[in-house]
């Protein structure tokens, strides 16, 4: 029996304008979203950039952590390092998996997000509906690519007195 291709995913969390990230940190804290973000992401492998790695500071338990860099002499222990998002995904899909549809998952930053945008077919995305200030922009998300499968609107009592929906948003894998 061949193991199934994953599914390449990205997990994201973005406001009202498309803003992720503020010097390298994210600029919201939700109660809660870091615990959907593990109980999505736990037994995947993560592809992520270099600057994002440095911004969570360690490998993440309980995943395959993929660090993409140009940097041929960084390491970081814990990690596979690549030089490219073809490579990643090459490691991830090495992963070995118990799911019925097996999910690699691009997390983070900006540029591995709008160059692996053209080949994701499932999207786990946070909005949080409010404007912040920051410097990072998911620029490469357009809502008309995307079909709705499932949309969660939490309780802003329950994120910090913030307006937040998780979303599950699917495009045509043909």
């Amino acid at each position: 029996m061949t193991a199934k291709q994953p599914v390449v995913c990205m997990m994201m969390a973005m406001d009202r304008n498309r803003l992720i990230g503020d010097k390298g940190q994210m600029p919201w804290h939700i109660p809660g979203e870091l615990a959907y973000f593990k109980a999505v992401t736990t037994g995947k492998p993560v592809i992520m950039g270099r600057k994002t790695f440095d911004s969570i500071g360690k490998p993440l338990p309980g995943r395959t952590n993929i660090v993409v860099t140009r940097n041929t002499d960084w390491s970081a222990d814990g990690v596979v390092r690549v030089h490219s998002l073809e490579q990643a995904l090459i490691e991830a899909g090495k992963v070995r998996q118990d799911a019925d549809e097996p999910e690699l998952m691009i997390i983070g930053g900006a540029a591995i997000c709008e160059e692996a945008m053209p080949l994701t077919h499932r999207f786990y995305l946070t909005t949080v509906d409010h404007a912040f200030e920051g410097d990072t922009w998911l620029e490469s998300f357009h809502w008309d690519d995307w079909q709705v499968v499932s949309k969660n609107v939490r309780d802003p009592e329950t994120t910090g007195g913030l307006p937040v929906t998780y979303w599950v948003l699917e495009k045509d894998r043909s």
